[in-house]
């Protein structure tokens, strides 16, 4: 390392912490040692300590109070749990307090020192972003990994997914991104990898939608059974991070395959959440309500629960609209490489009034429907043309008030009603659970009132009265 981390060891069993200590210490590191929370606390106030590993069990408090504390002294630092056990609630616990790592004991010096050098990694990021300045004027978060990606975002409700994703990026766990088509699932995936400790191991994408039969999957060398035995499994990808994307269009029969791959150790459980090599984190993604494909057969429902430990609801643009400019501004910087224009002159080509179609309109394909409608407007150096196409396409009334419905008078109370609710689920790209939680009525009033789009016996079942 560059500069000489600071590192304090908090474990009771005097034998393990001095074994952990020369460990570090052979790297070059200063190494403070202590043997229950209120000395390891005692060192946090004297010294400023860049990485702390802690047993979960030490004899006056458990090792994630003594993270709050430390959190509370130096809001920066990273952590690592040690641990002869782990359960799958002091792991969720562990996430929301921002650990880097479990290591399970016993361990070796190899998955130590791994763990730190990602600890440290972390550590120095979070330093660096919190001294970083932007202007004013272009203000906007834009989080880096090593591959240069980026989410462009100022919107709380990015700002509250971006900071889980630091956070649980850190632990191993399956995650379920869900949105609709073209939100940045896709970006936000390999963030995730990238914050991650297979930062330098393989990530592979699988489009499921692309998947027509296993056989396809087995030419694709990715990662389908031949049978349940392990010494079966093609284990070319037994390392990194794999992401399955539009995950409920995978066959049943695949989906079956996953779970296997996860009992037999070959995919990241909260169960097993010590360092292996020989293991994959997944992640997941949907445009879909995969509560509704369990209820309809077409999706297992051990998946779901599997993946459903750590869902991320990514939002659409026009829930974000705050978002829309600086995403222009970013998208405008990428288009002016692949030419001659500064993205300063490709700036200029939007007035006030461009801008504000821009940010009024509803983005049904959300961000790849913007990077083709600025293309146009590069490509045919004015945006008077494409703008008011876009005006043409979201009527003066949906802009001034997008919280309010027109709903036309013909026609009885019921059909106004159907409409009425038919436009909220259209708003909320299809997701009739979201729709219900937005008008805030129960699925099963939602469905009722929609009953012309379901079979008679689907109605008869949401419809019927259960007990409370």
């Amino acid at each position: 390392m560059a500069n000489l981390e600071t590192i304090l060891v908090v474990e009771d069993d005097t034998g393990v912490g001095n074994l952990v200590r020369k460990f570090i210490q052979n790297e070059g590191m200063q190494v403070f040692l202590a043997t229950n929370t209120k000395e390891g606390v005692n060192y946090l106030d004297e010294h400023s300590i860049d990485v702390l590993i802690a047993d979960l069990h030490l004899p006056d408090e458990d090792g994630l109070s003594l993270i709050r504390k430390a959190l509370q002294i130096h809001p920066h630092i990273a952590s690592i749990i040690m641990t002869g056990w782990g359960s799958l609630e002091t792991a969720i616990a562990g996430i929301r307090l921002g650990v880097c790592d479990y290591i399970t004991k016993p361990f070796d010096r190899q998955q130590i020192i791994k763990s730190l050098h990602h600890a440290i990694r972390i550590n120095r990021a979070s330093k660096k972003t919190k001294q970083n300045t932007i202007p004013q004027e272009t203000q906007h978060t834009s989080v880096s990994i090593p591959d240069r990606s980026h989410f462009v975002s100022i919107s709380a409700s990015m700002q509250k997914i971006l900071l889980s994703i630091k956070r649980i990026s850190r632990l191993e766990f399956p995650v379920l991104l869900r949105g609709e088509v073209s939100v940045g699932k896709k970006t936000l995936a390999k963030m995730i990898h990238q914050f991650s400790q297979k930062v330098n191991e393989p990530f592979t994408q699988i489009n499921c939608a692309s998947i027509g039969s296993s056989e396809q999957v087995h030419q694709s060398q990715f990662f389908v059974l031949k049978n349940q035995e392990p010494s079966h499994f093609n284990l070319n990808c037994n390392r990194g991070t794999i992401f399955l994307e539009d995950i409920d269009q995978l066959p049943m029969y695949e989906q079956k395959q996953l779970l296997g791959m996860r009992e037999h150790g070959l995919l990241r459980t909260p169960s097993r959440i010590s360092s292996e090599s020989c293991s994959l984190r997944l992640i997941a993604s949907t445009t879909a309500d995969l509560k509704e494909a369990v209820s309809r057969g077409t999706f297992h429902r051990s998946l779901y629960d599997w993946l459903n430990l750590l869902p991320l609801n990514v939002p659409p643009l026009r829930e974000r609209r705050e978002d829309i400019k600086p995403l222009c501004i970013h998208i405008l910087e990428q288009l002016s490489l692949t030419g001659n224009d500064k993205s300063q002159n490709l700036r200029h080509m939007i007035d006030h009034n461009s801008w504000e179609a821009l940010t009024n309109y509803d983005w049904p394909g959300n961000i790849q429907e913007l990077i083709t409608v600025l293309s146009k407007i590069v490509i045919l150096a004015d945006s008077s043309f494409v703008v008011e196409q876009l005006k043409n396409l979201n009527p003066p009334g949906t802009i001034a008030s997008r919280n309010s419905i027109s709903v036309p008078l013909n026609g009885d109370l019921k059909s106004m009603e159907q409409y009425m609710v038919s436009e909220v689920v259209k708003r909320c790209g299809g997701n009739k659970a979201e729709a219900a939680r937005t008008l805030g009525m129960h699925r099963r009033t939602l469905y009722r009132i929609l009953d012309h789009n379901l079979p008679n016996n689907e109605t008869a079942r949401l419809t019927a009265p259960t007990s409370q």
